[in-house]
């Protein structure tokens, strides 16, 4: 992993003498047109000095499966990428949380934005379900194994999502799992004035305790990386509070202003490297999205929020005869706010369990979210609650658009048909 890291460091100092980084944010357009008309050498072989040669050369050998099928050089990534949407990967399996979703911003949240759904080859999204997902309004479907070298990224499971949010039309994305439950509009994301200003956005997950087979990631973390961004040395998990960082049920990317960050997030879920190394150091892809920014030496941000717990109220006495009381839900059913604290969505949809019991609805009255008092139980499904703290129930407009969303369910079947 120090030898990827100083690769990508190399890459990002020759990407900053060649672009200028200062104008991401003085002058966007400036900086798009430098992409778009300066970085041809990239991917010739015909050079200006050899700055261009060196840049090219590492560019080329940690992008290998960049160009060649989809894209032909930087510039066609730039141009395929316009305007603000929703990106959503699926297989047949998650299809009717996907179709609900679609439902709920187009019939409930009345969101216009256009909406992409990525899928992994003919056998993981049937013809039929694409002609489903189609008879929406502004919705476009496309197989993301037409676009990288799949002989070096082979892409599969979680790792499909940074290669979607890579390839996606949009140039601003919001990518979400297909499961992610929203009540609220996920339009606000783009308006975090952090997002604006570094063109990133994460999530926490829960705040975990390290325990003994948690403390090798610490370490094997911090043994390449030497110098840790300033969100990285604040971060939970750096500082050994939490052996889980993020979550990436919701990711939002600038992909203009995070090209860098993003590109090392899609090295970091290469069939090889997330086999043989990442995936057996962290559970799957969702911390590759802060560690990919940190090895690119890309600034990226995290909403300070702790997540919730979200689910029905269980109450239990305590030895002492007083009355503690837990939030319950599956293992998925964890909640994410704003910065202002308002509700925005939660993972694992509105139905009883994603893997079991897909064709009930579940237990959805109140959410908590996390504190220093707070502690999750070992399966992860209860949130308990101390010292006389108090489950926040739904607001009104809140429980109005889940009893709008339970209601379409009632008539369209989703998935309690299925």
């Amino acid at each position: 992993m120090n030898e990827l890291r100083e690769k990508e460091e190399l890459h990002t100092v020759l990407w900053e003498l060649t672009f200028d980084p200062k104008l991401k944010n003085s002058n966007l357009l400036k900086y798009n047109d430098l992409l778009l008309n300066y970085s041809h050498f990239l991917t010739g072989n015909k050079f200006s000095n050899d700055l261009q040669e060196l840049f090219s050369v590492v560019h080329n050998n940690l992008y290998k499966w960049l160009y060649g099928f989809r894209y032909s050089s930087l510039k066609d990534i730039i141009n395929s990428s316009n305007g603000k949407g929703i990106v959503i990967c699926t297989p047949n399996r998650y299809v009717h949380f996907v179709r609900s979703n679609i439902d709920t911003f187009r019939y409930v949240l009345n969101i216009t934005t256009p909406i992409e759904i990525f899928y992994n080859g003919e056998s993981d999204l049937s013809k039929e379900n694409r002609e489903l997902l189609k008879q929406y309004t502004n919705v476009y479907i496309s197989d993301i194994s037409r676009y990288f070298d799949n002989k070096i990224v082979d892409i599969s499971h979680w790792a499909i999502k940074p290669f979607a949010i890579l390839a996606s039309r949009f140039e601003e994305v919001i990518l979400m799992d297909a499961d992610a439950f929203y009540i609220n509009n996920p339009l606000k994301l783009f308006d975090d004035y952090k997002y604006k200003e570094l063109g990133s956005l994460f999530f926490k997950d829960r705040t975990l305790k390290f325990r003994k087979n948690k403390i090798k990631r610490l370490k094997w973390l911090k043994s390449f990386i030497i110098n840790p961004l300033p969100e990285t040395k604040n971060s939970r998990i750096w500082n050994k509070k939490s052996s889980d960082e993020l979550e990436s049920s919701t990711v939002v990317i600038h992909k203009t202003k995070a090209l860098l960050g993003l590109l090392n997030v899609c090295k970091l879920n290469e069939k090889i490297l997330r086999d043989k190394v990442i995936y057996r150091k962290v559970h799957g892809d969702k911390e590759t999205f802060w560690l990919g920014f940190e090895m690119s030496r890309q600034n990226y941000n995290v909403i300070p929020n702790n997540c919730a717990a979200v689910g029905y109220i269980v109450s239990e006495k305590n030895k002492d005869g007083r009355l503690k009381k837990k939030i319950c839900g599956n293992i998925g059913n964890i909640a994410h706010t704003l910065r202002n604290n308002e509700l925005l969505f939660w993972n694992g949809h509105i139905v009883k369990d994603k893997r079991e019991n897909i064709n009930r609805i579940g237990i959805f009255e109140a959410y908590f979210i996390e504190n220093n008092k707070t502690f999750w139980s070992n399966n992860h499904r209860c949130l308990t609650l101390k010292d006389n703290q108090e489950p926040s129930n739904f607001n009104e407009k809140e429980k109005k658009i889940i009893y709008e969303i339970l209601k379409r369910e009632k008539k369209n079947k989703f998935f309690t048909n299925n």
